[in-house]
């Protein structure tokens, strides 16, 4: 049976090696990179090697050219840290991200409540209450105020980072959550808020969040299957290849027992054949023991292809800013009441996670967000491998506010940081007053990450934040001005969503860069990303993307 060479051509190709290497052509052969470098070298590359696998086989090659029409041509952007799951079910939902006010709040909610079948919840997600035009709206929604939009259904509204949610009165009513059924609802690293009476006021953080969410109906598996197309299609196009996702096993993670429907969710996109990108899982469980079973009916299911792979334990240590659950040293400057966030869960049973985890083989990747929690995550890292270099790539997911000597310390132990530049471009208008002048300099901070040593990789949080990994790769660039000592350089950028994230999941060997020998992922766009102003980084459009040689986008 005749294969193919696809020889791409007329291109500037941004190796992302060793090297830094600059080419202007590559060939791509049953899925692998065969050969880069100029167009005469590579054109004697595809001689050699057609010279070498054609005679006395039988074995018929074609090439084909490709006129790639002076595109820029970068590795398969790979996504670090994503929530796949519910990236697919939030598909099904009501979108809230352009929401600026409560009347507008007010008036997606009356409108989705229009043209919903009797009976179904409203679901509305990524709700940005900081950035309200009125900042004496900028509180997030009690019941009183979605009992305004939709007073018999109920309705569910969570926040972009997924930290803190609120129900109406009906969707109490249904929960059974009420003044006199709070004694028994406690959760620990979590709250349900209530007021001067003692009432809930519909106001769910952190683990409590769970107590609303996993008893929010499911949509049917058929709307399932096609918001996983959707969500494919979607980070295809832009320009993604490879994620690692962030799946829960049972009632340990911010959906509660709902999170039990994550994984097999994933196994039925997985039979399904329905999302086209490489996947490494981060599983989040209080029982470690159970990534050996999932690893192996993924590995099996794959057929040693690397497709299908757990990486890891995914673990929290505290919450967001947006919520003030971060578990900060010092107060957040905007809390009248002090509020200086809190630890999810104590140290020993961390200590312990951790241990096994790594007994096991696996990565531990672990939410930390406030200068408080990465100084003890950091610490706990250190007592894992006895003060020194960690013989696993452990990971800090966020690494939000660190400063240098919580970077100096991560730099010794190997901690890999993977973060989330799209994080600058939802709270740069309000990260300041949060944290003050002098905490917000240590928030992101790039640069001295990267200066100081500690492996950066690029990641969305998606669906907390957009998967447009070029909007992300400009928010590194030029931070809206949010502290501009901490911008860097856009190949640094770059290499944070390919060669850096394919170090952060244990694939740098096959993937991450335009290498001969290496799968065939790569993007083709519009403009080269150093010739563009930094702030149109974000314009430049994907024209294709390669996964395995095939074209997904």
């Amino acid at each position: 049976m005749p294969s193919e060479i696809t020889l791409f051509y007329n291109c500037t190709i941004l190796a992302i090696d060793e090297a830094g290497s600059v080419a202007e052509a590559m060939a791509v052969h049953d899925g692998m990179i065969l050969a880069v470098g100029t167009l005469v070298q590579v054109r004697q590359d595809i001689a050699a090697f057609m010279a070498k696998d054609n005679p006395g086989t039988g074995h018929e090659i074609h090439v084909i050219d490709i006129d790639a029409s002076g595109a820029c041509i970068v590795p398969g952007f790979i996504d670090s840290h994503l929530h796949p799951g519910l990236y697919i079910y939030f598909k099904t939902q009501l979108d809230l991200s352009k929401v600026r006010s409560l009347k507008e709040l007010e008036q997606a909610i009356k409108e989705d409540d229009a043209t919903r079948p009797a009976g179904e919840w409203i679901f509305g997600k990524d709700l940005m209450e900081d950035l309200f035009d009125d900042p004496g709206e900028r509180h997030f929604p009690t019941r009183r105020e979605l009992d305004r939009a939709a007073p018999s259904r109920p309705v569910l509204v969570i926040r972009h980072d997924l930290h803190i949610c609120a129900v109406n009165s009906a969707g109490l009513a249904a929960i059974g959550v009420d003044k006199d059924s709070m004694a028994g609802l406690a959760v620990a690293g979590g709250e349900i808020r209530i007021d001067v009476d003692g009432e809930p006021t519909g106001v769910f953080t952190e683990l409590a969040t769970a107590i609303p969410l996993e008893r929010t109906p499911m949509p049917t598996m058929d709307r399932l299957k096609v918001a996983g197309k959707l969500f494919s299609a979607e980070i295809a196009s832009h320009g993604i290849t490879t994620f690692g996702g962030v799946v829960q096993l049972g009632e340990e993670g911010i959906a509660g027992k709902a999170g039990a429907i994550e994984m097999p969710l994933m196994e039925l996109m997985i039979a399904e054949h329905v999302i086209a990108q490489d996947m490494v899982f981060y599983l989040v469980t209080t029982k470690p023991r159970q990534m050996k079973r999932i690893d192996t009916k993924l590995r099996k299911i794959d057929g040693g292809a690397g497709r299908l792979v757990v990486g890891g334990l995914k673990l929290y240590a505290d919450g967001s800013f947006g919520a003030r659950t971060a578990a900060m040293f010092e107060p957040f400057s905007d809390s009248p009441s002090g509020e200086r966030g809190f630890m999810i869960r104590d140290e020993a049973a961390l200590l312990a996670l951790f241990k096994e985890t790594d007994e096991l083989g696996y990565q531990v990747a672990i939410h930390s967000i406030g200068d408080k929690a990465n100084r003890v995550v950091v610490d706990l890292f250190s007592r894992l491998g006895n003060g020194r270099p960690l013989t696993r790539r452990h990971r800090i997911e966020h690494a939000s506010t660190v400063d240098a000597g919580t970077i100096a310390d991560a730099a010794k132990l190997g901690i890999t940081f993977c973060c989330q530049p799209a994080f600058i471009n939802s709270e740069y208008t309000w990260l300041e007053a949060r944290l003050g002048a002098d905490r917000v300099k240590q928030t992101y901070p790039f640069k001295s990450i990267l200066d100081g040593g500690v492996a950066l990789a690029g990641a969305s949080d998606a669906p907390v934040e957009s998967a447009n990994v070029l909007k992300a790769i400009q928010a590194c660039v030029t931070r809206h001005g949010l502290v501009p000592e901490e911008c860097i350089p856009v190949m640094d950028a770059i290499r944070m969503f390919t060669i850096s994230a394919a170090r952060a999941l244990g694939q740098e060997n096959v993937k991450g860069s335009i290498e001969p020998g290496k799968l065939a992922d790569f993007v083709l766009l519009d403009k080269d990303p150093r010739a563009v102003p930094v702030d149109k980084i974000e314009s430049i459009q994907v024209r294709a993307t390669y996964h395995r040689g095939t074209r997904i986008f």
